[in-house]
């Protein structure tokens, strides 16, 4: 039977459809993926091929070769430009702000065919602590309101080589404007985060839970958008993911790596993005909002309904 269940740390309806998940067309499994080269000569990701980069901005350096085990680049085609004048309105009928910000690639490893599910714990930690930095990094500029962190892998993504993006942005986000006011909302009402009231509801039910770590949980939601679809929080309250301190760094990077062995187990290496969903540095010690990791699986289409009510439904 369907069920429309509300997400108590957003407020947003998901439509639960088990029906839904018979019909002919859905695509729950995708092929794996065709064997991909150590090194592709015309990625401008692998070593040897810095000529066709705009630039290097960062790298964590390592003793083997080439140098460098992960690096941090400008995008060559950015969405957002740190030359565009930050806040500034523009005359018209219409609103409009110039495109400041900045849009960077976070190139996770060297060699063409790695993959996140295949890293050991050093390799992935130091993925995450790019992450964090250029995070912060990019958090504390001037006119900067909002950073997304967001990883493609499949088909979406423009190469195969593993990177992820963040977009560092003059505006706060319509999602994340939406979810602070339900958590402020819902503070105000009860003195509490929904999301640390979430996390000890689930907890003490025990039947969403995929895994628990010292510093996170990794959780099926209860009205997840998207089948196989895993939130990573912290425990510890955080307003922004600027707060992580090192112990969870490296607990992060293990629980996500975790998760997409599950997810690459159960559905033979389906497409997925995830997405860090947080606040910037206005949320640090915010007592109402909290940071997590969402992985959502591409294993349903999004049809008409869903993008005329912003409503998920989920087979």
């Amino acid at each position: 039977m369907s069920e429309l269940r509300q997400d108590r740390t957003t407020g947003a309806w998901t439509i639960i459809a088990p029906e839904r998940g018979l019909r002919p067309h859905q695509r729950f499994d995708q092929p794996r993926r065709n064997h991909v080269p150590r090194l592709e000569p015309t990625c401008p990701f692998c070593p040897g091929n810095e000529s066709q980069l705009p630039g290097i901005i960062a790298e964590a350096r390592r003793n083997e070769p080439p140098g460098w085990s992960v690096r941090i680049v400008p995008y060559k085609f950015p969405a957002l430009t740190p030359d565009a004048a930050p806040g500034h309105l523009m005359p018209g009928l219409h609103v409009m702000i110039g495109g400041y910000g900045a849009h960077e690639i976070v190139i996770e490893h060297p060699r063409h065919d790695a993959d996140l599910t295949k890293m050991d714990d050093d390799e992935i930690t130091a993925i995450i602590e790019c992450y964090q930095r250029r995070f912060t990094e990019l958090a504390g500029r001037p006119g900067i309101e909002t950073v997304v962190l967001f990883r493609n892998h499949g088909p979406s993504a423009s190469t195969r080589h593993p990177h992820a993006q963040l977009i560092a942005l003059g505006l706060a986000t319509p999602k994340l404007r939406i979810l602070a006011d339900w958590a402020c909302r819902h503070y105000r009402k009860t003195g509490r985060c929904p999301t640390c009231e979430e996390i000890e509801l689930e907890t003490k039910l025990n039947e969403r839970v995929v895994d628990e770590s010292r510093h996170f949980l990794a959780l099926v939601p209860f009205a997840a958008e998207r089948p196989c679809e895993v939130w990573l929080m912290p425990k510890r309250h955080q307003g922004s993911f600027v707060e992580i301190a090192e112990p969870e760094v490296n607990d992060l990077g293990i629980q996500l790596r975790k998760s997409l062995q599950r997810l690459e187990a159960v559905h033979d290496d389906p497409p997925y993005n995830f997405i860090i969903e947080s606040a910037g540095r206005a949320a640090l010690g915010a007592p109402h909002v909290h940071w997590r990791l969402r992985i959502v699986p591409d294993l349903v289409t999004a049809g008409g309904f869903e993008i005329g009510t912003g409503m998920a439904i989920n087979p």
